[in-house]
């Protein structure tokens, strides 16, 4: 079964589809229009039942149902959310009019009854279902929840994914457009204007069996600029809240803008909490003279700022171009199945005898720096420990030289790698 919530701008629409679905990925602020792609989520007492929270579906007063058609042909019930504060429902009532043209049962919600006294008369909705609560304390919740448990409701709705994906980069790079294209519908609003995307989107896709979950989510500026009280601080906080919950990541950057500062800094940021990361130079199809040139000083470019970078796969494309697309596809599928191999430990000390016998670590207080042994403590992110009598005082040059060496001689692209130190004798001894 499907529910979908809607009504006036800032009436509570998100806070209660928040508690319904016993999440808090939607973002809520005072700002109008704060959710502007439509969500879904399973109901938390009844992971059957779907809740979604739709924008845009009331504009000036009027139902504006082209962006959302696809889910209304498949909503069961209609939860009308009303400000409980109002002075006059005459909009509302004219709206509620409208949605009976759909033949779907409608549920009146009258939120912000702060106080719960239940005292506002619409006896001339002519709706017979009719709830009081507040969302912001809990009231008069549990009573809509009961109604909604009595459906009998048998299907299995529950989503199983094989991998999650996220899109990453700043703002109007094109992350919407790359999650419409990958899906193969018009999942998330695009537009010129910067920031249209603010809640984190989610689809699916299904490729060569296996099905993945893709996050499309906000774009981010320097925390630096950012009032604490603005929406693009809440934003900002629920896109960094997720990077390291993901299976692989996209980083896209817009060519024309290149490998600017702040696109380094937040490709750092990315790179430092993702498993699996790719780097995305987007919007090609708009350079028309000397492409390959561009690009290539561009990804010069990349590799000069950012000294991870020559172990990071980067990839050039245009997201209106198919044969692109599904080169995307195969690439994230080439990776993403590496994510549960191991390396066995005899390689790894393999990896350590060759990388030692051709650099050794410089003395340190006149003694021999001694790498006893190595071992896979992690698959996400890899996660490799190495025993040495002077594990606290490697220098970070040397660090940096077996981290790249471990990349070159396993032939790692794009996974984080992390080595460890420790003085912990070696159990093998």
């Amino acid at each position: 079964m499907n529910i979908l919530i809607l009504g006036m701008p800032n009436v509570g629409k998100t806070s209660l589809y928040n508690i319904l679905t016993d999440n808090n990925n939607n973002i809520i602020h005072n700002t109008v229009g704060t959710t502007r792609d439509w969500h879904v989520g399973s109901l938390k007492s009844n992971r059957n039942i779907d809740v979604y929270d739709t924008p845009g579906i009331i504009n000036k007063k009027k139902l504006v149902i082209k962006s959302v058609i696809k889910i209304i042909s498949k909503i069961d019930i209609f939860v009308y959310v009303i400000d409980y504060k109002n002075e006059s429902f005459f909009v509302d009532k004219e709206l509620i009019n409208e949605l009976r043209k759909f033949n779907k049962e409608i549920v009146i919600i009258i939120n912000k009854d702060d106080n719960f006294k239940q005292d506002k008369n619409i006896n001339n909705f002519g709706i017979k279902n009719v709830f009081f609560i507040s969302c912001s304390h809990n009231l008069g919740i549990g009573n809509f929840l009961n109604f909604l448990l009595k459906y009998d409701v048998n299907e299995n709705n529950i989503k199983q994914y094989d991998f999650s994906l996220g899109l990453f980069g700043k703002t109007n790079v094109g992350k919407s457009t790359l999650l419409n294209k990958l899906v193969g519908f018009e999942r998330s609003i695009v537009s010129n204007k910067p920031k249209t995307t603010t809640d984190i989107v989610s689809s699916s896709y299904v490729f060569k069996d296996n099905k993945y979950l893709i996050k499309d989510t906000a774009g981010l500026i320097k925390k630096n600029k950012i009032d604490k009280n603005s929406l693009d601080f809440y934003v900002t906080k629920k896109t960094l809240s997720i990077i390291n919950q993901i299976d692989l990541n996209l980083f896209l950057i817009d060519i024309q803008q290149g490998f600017d500062n702040q696109s380094k800094k937040i490709f750092n940021l990315i790179y430092q909490k993702s498993n699996i990361l790719i780097l995305l130079i987007n919007k090609i199809d708009l350079i028309k003279k000397n492409k390959k040139n561009i690009i290539n000083e561009l990804i010069k470019d990349i590799n000069d700022e950012f000294s991870q970078s020559k172990n990071i796969i980067i990839i050039p494309i245009s997201n209106f171009n198919k044969r692109d697309i599904l080169f995307i596809k195969n690439k994230i599928h080439e990776l993403i199945l590496e994510l549960d191999k191991n390396i066995s430990t005899s390689q790894i000390n393999k990896w350590l005898n060759y990388v030692v016998e051709n650099n050794s670590h410089p003395r340190i207080n006149g003694k021999e720096v001694k790498f006893k042994y190595g071992t896979q403590v992690s698959k996400n992110p890899l996660t490799i420990k190495i025993f040495s009598n002077f594990s606290k005082e490697i220098s970070n040059s040397y660090k940096r030289y077996l981290l790249n060496n471990f990349y070159n001689f396993f032939k790692i692209k794009s996974r984080n790698l992390k080595i460890l130190f420790s003085k912990s004798k070696n159990p093998y001894d």
